[in-house]
């Protein structure tokens, strides 16, 4: 066991590198689905892996398992082997189950060792929110990926003009979506939101301009605020933008009605709304000045409802034929086209919702498993405004996509929320 100073830097480098997917993919044939790569199912070293390793080997105190796996291990073992007996793909089965398990144990780590990585995780969100946010930016901008050292954190090589790129319209300018390190601008909004709610409702607002430190410490805290809209804007995520509204409007609400801020004069609420339009109409216009109302955020997939809808039946009648222990771990993706032979639609992606995502490969048994684990094992202070928002992000944007479960840095994410809040 290493000293508490050494603890302390294994789990800030850690945390630090989580937004990044640096990884060696491998290709076996049992990755591949109807002669395609499918990246969900290769098994895949992450540069984050290396580092977790080296935390939990040299610097971390697991301590004791979970209480109920520990006094139940053998429904959980179980369960674990029937899982992947009924997956029709055994290797994906029992990488997805590696991975669940290094879960479980980073979820205890945590638990462990509460207090160092909360004191971190807040020394790492200025630079998750600012780096990915001024990415974002940069991408759209250049009209593409960045390259270079970024390629090295795991940005995607892409630009507008790539075969499946998110793209969109503002004003009549069409342009990519802010990918970040991230597979999907829709992960990164997810990651971002989340890391901001975390920054604003956690560390507390600096005091007044009295001295140059506080000046610094309260601009520095607001730059991070304005980082991490900007980001959300540029990843064109709808759902993220109709939340950050909503919680935008709720926090007017707040000061309207005092809600422990005071009542403040009309003229600050009317000036934080201006400041949000400002703020919107000067990310547009590092992009465009050729402004067009009617076509105001445009350019989605035109097809996407479709797509997502054809995802959804085909899992209903995944469910149907698999209720009780369902397809397998990470077996979806194996199982879904035998399910869109006839629907007109083919699409190899996660279906849009993770409890549905959940139910289809874990089946009723797994599923009821996971929420007596849940209910057991952590005692969400819900009391605190901070739990309810950021587990409420985290409901609405899980039921219409797939990332905090297929993605590695929303899984790890969501890990670290679930552990500290």
């Amino acid at each position: 066991m290493l000293g508490y100073g050494v603890k302390r830097i294994l789990i800030f480098l850690w945390l630090l590198f989580i937004p990044t997917q640096l990884g060696l993919h491998f290709w076996p044939e049992w990755s591949h689905v109807m002669g395609l790569r499918v990246d969900y199912l290769s098994p895949t070293l992450y540069f984050l892996d290396i580092l977790w390793i080296i935390m939990v080997v040299l610097g971390g105190h697991i301590g004791p398992p979970l209480h109920w796996i520990k006094k139940r291990g053998w429904i959980v073992i179980a369960f674990v082997l029937i899982n992947i007996f009924v997956a029709q793909n055994h290797w994906v089965a029992i990488i997805k189950w590696l991975r669940i398990f290094q879960w479980l144990i980073t979820f205890n780590l945590i638990l462990n060792n509460k207090k160092i990585f909360k004191e971190m995780l807040f020394k790492v969100l200025p630079f998750w929110i600012i780096g990915e946010s001024l990415l974002a930016v940069a991408q759209v901008i250049n009209g593409g990926s960045l390259n270079g050292i970024f390629y090295w954190l795991g940005e995607r090589r892409f630009s507008y003009a790539s075969i499946g790129m998110a793209q969109i319209s503002y004003f009549g300018e069409g342009m990519i979506r802010a990918y970040g390190t991230f597979s999907h601008p829709n992960s990164m909004a997810g990651f971002l939101l989340v890391s901001l709610i975390l920054w604003i409702k956690t560390l507390p607002l600096p005091p007044p301009l009295t001295g140059w430190g506080l000046k610094f410490n309260r601009i520095f805290y607001w730059f991070v605020v304005w980082c991490g809209m900007l980001g959300i804007v540029l990843s064109g995520s709808r759902t993220v933008w109709i939340i950050s509204v909503v919680l935008f409007l709720y926090q007017i609400y707040k000061f309207w009605n005092k809600g422990g801020y005071g009542n403040p004069p009309v003229h600050k609420i009317l000036g934080s709304v201006l400041i949000l339009i400002g703020m919107l109409f000067l990310t547009l216009s590092l992009i465009s000045n050729n402004y067009r109302i009617s076509d105001f955020v445009g350019g989605w997939d035109s097809d996407g409802l479709a797509k997502r809808g054809s995802l959804m039946i085909s899992s209903f009648k995944i469910i149907k034929d698999n209720p009780l222990f369902g397809v397998g771990a990470n077996n979806f993706l194996v199982t879904l086209p035998e399910y869109q032979k006839n629907s007109g639609v083919f699409w190899l992606q996660p279906v849009h919702n993770i409890f549905i995502l959940i139910f289809t490969e874990f089946g009723l048994v797994g599923f009821i498993i996971l929420i007596v684990m849940l209910g057991r094992y952590r005692k969400l202070p819900l009391h605190k405004n901070m739990s309810w928002v950021v587990l409420g992000i985290i409901l609405v944007t899980g039921m219409v996509d797939h990332y905090w479960l297929t993605l590695p840095q929303n899984w790890w994410l969501l890990c670290i929320v679930f552990s500290i809040i």
